[in-house]
């Protein structure tokens, strides 16, 4: 793929997921001004948690990935009218086996009512667990849907799908807020009832997307010769994917354990720093995945080398300064964005050293995103595998460890070391010669940039505060001068520099 046809589908899949994301940022402060840091938001988020888990496990996850090189393969070989059968053998199936899985895990969520003794929020987080329960038919549907618009080479729809569900639940939020202000059991059901119907939304919008690409729903059980293909990818993905997704749900359960806030705190320094890593890392990963797994399987080492290294430089040319300003600005950023109705001064310091601690592992975070898809493009998950179990295994002994002495701040530095040795570890057992070593090596230059940008950030936040009284206006002031000014001296540093892959992106 040519660096200007590369770089547009990048800037159409990371447009959108921008949207997505800064209304996904407005979705959780209204969450947060709304049922502030207790326990409904802590019971919320942890039955929000669970459906998620399963939409990344068998939506976005492991299935999906599995799904589109035998796709892509059914495509170029076959063409779309079998590969639409083939689609429909595979989410029948997924469609079945989710239905399965409600009929089992809702009544079963009833079993912690005869659990005497409990906290409030073990409670409350069940019976909400039943009520979201639901959501995960409809997403893990449409992220399959949205692997298959991948597929056909339409990046966007799919990005833009996640706006469905900010969508819905803003407005309930909004809703609950005018009109239950004294009603907060009231609201968090208003709330669930945005999530099931963005979840809906999230389905039918890649499924009207589809069948204008030709595809027409059908249940279909038939049997069919690529989905032994499938299975043997599917399998050893699932097990790695849930491991990943065991090692979050641990980590939720841990901090909703500790207090009434610890889970709404990680929640938040979560979805802050997932907002640059879902908006370019995960571009780069979706754009660059169809031509790893094209490449690997037709021998082009080379070829392959340059693709991953070219998307590893351009990870690392964000996620790194965007780790340096979320810890510079942690502050400011949490008190300008949250510091509205329950959500106090007094969270905004709590918040802080959580979401410094997290900000640690981000540049870990997304390369092991592009690490992942890499072991697929190879075909290749046992060793994926054995190592999400070691950094699951890891996690948990840190996070019980550091939660001791330091909180929720020491469950997010536990996930930041774990992602940082399960990430080398990734790259480390890699096979074949992923790296480029040129390619690479042009990326020297980088270390430059960032102490401009750590020193402009730090120095313009020390002047601001030096010039104004505490309040909104210093925090304002801190979020929308700072960090632009940052991040222009940052890409402009690099483009003095003559740093490769700007200039690259920068070509028709």
């Amino acid at each position: 793929m040519c660096m200007g046809r590369f770089a547009r589908r990048i800037s159409e899949v990371a447009g959108w997921t921008l949207a997505s994301r800064v209304l996904g940022l407005l979705r959780d402060i209204l969450l947060f001004a709304s049922l502030g840091t207790g326990v409904l938001n802590s019971a919320f988020i942890l039955a929000f948690t669970l459906p998620n888990l399963f939409r990344r496990l068998l939506g976005e996850g492991a299935l999906t990935s599995s799904s589109i090189p035998v796709l892509a393969e059914s495509l170029a070989k076959n063409g779309e009218k079998q590969t639409h059968q083939l689609f429909n053998a595979i989410i029948s199936r997924l469609g079945l086996f989710i239905l399965i899985l409600q009929v089992v895990a809702i009544p079963a969520f009833g079993l912690v009512y005869l659990l005497d003794g409990l906290e409030e929020r073990w409670y409350l987080g069940a019976r909400l667990s039943q009520v979201l329960f639901p959501y995960m038919f409809f997403i893990c549907l449409g992220a399959l849907a949205c692997g298959m618009l991948n597929v056909f080479g339409r990046f966007g729809l799919a990005a833009f799908n996640q706006v469905w569900l900010n969508l819905t639940m803003i407005a309930t939020i909004l809703y609950g807020l005018w009109y239950m202000p004294d009603n907060g059991w009231g609201r968090v059901l208003l709330i669930s009832s945005g999530v099931l119907l963005g979840g809906l939304l999230q389905f039918a919008a890649p499924a009207i997307g589809l069948a204008r690409q030709g595809w027409s729903p059908k249940v279909s059980f038939a049997t069919h010769p690529d989905l032994g293909k499938i299975l043997r990818l599917f399998l050893p993905g699932l097990l790695g994917a849930a491991i990943f997704q065991i090692n979050i749900l641990v980590c939720r359960l841990l901090a909703f354990s500790l207090d009434d806030t610890a889970t709404g705190l990680l929640y938040l320094s979560s979805r802050l720093v997932e907002l640059p890593l879902g908006v370019f890392a995960i571009a780069v990963t979706t754009v660059i995945f169809p031509d790893l797994s094209r490449l690997s399987a037709t021998g082009k080492d080379e070829q392959y080398a340059n693709v991953f290294t070219r998307g590893l430089g351009l990870i690392f040319m964000i996620t790194l300064p965007a780790a340096i300003g979320l810890s510079v600005l942690a502050r400011p950023i949490l008190a300008f964005l949250f510091e509205w109705g329950l959500f106090s001064g007094e969270d905004v310091a709590a918040a802080t050293p959580v979401l410094i601690a997290s900000t640690l592992g981000l540049p870990f975070f997304a390369w092991s995103t592009l690490l992942t898809r890499a072991w697929y493009a190879r075909q290749e998950m046992k060793v994926p595998v054995r190592l999400a179990a070691v950094n699951l295994f890891l996690n948990l002994f840190l996070g019980l460890l550091f939660m001791q002495f330091l909180g929720a701040v020491g469950l997010a530095l536990a996930n930041s070391i774990s992602a940082m040795v399960h990430c080398l570890a990734l790259q480390y057992f890699l096979p074949g010669n992923a790296l480029n070593r040129p390619r690479l090596a042009s990326l020297v230059t980088l270390p430059v940039a960032l102490l401009v940008l750590y020193m402009v950030a730090r120095t313009g936040s020390h002047f601001i505060e030096s010039l104004f009284a505490d309040g909104k206006l210093v925090d304002m002031l801190s979020v929308l001068t700072v960090i632009p000014v940052a991040v222009i001296s940052y890409f402009g540093i690099l483009w003095l520099m003559r740093f490769p892959l700007l200039r690259e992106l920068t070509k028709d």
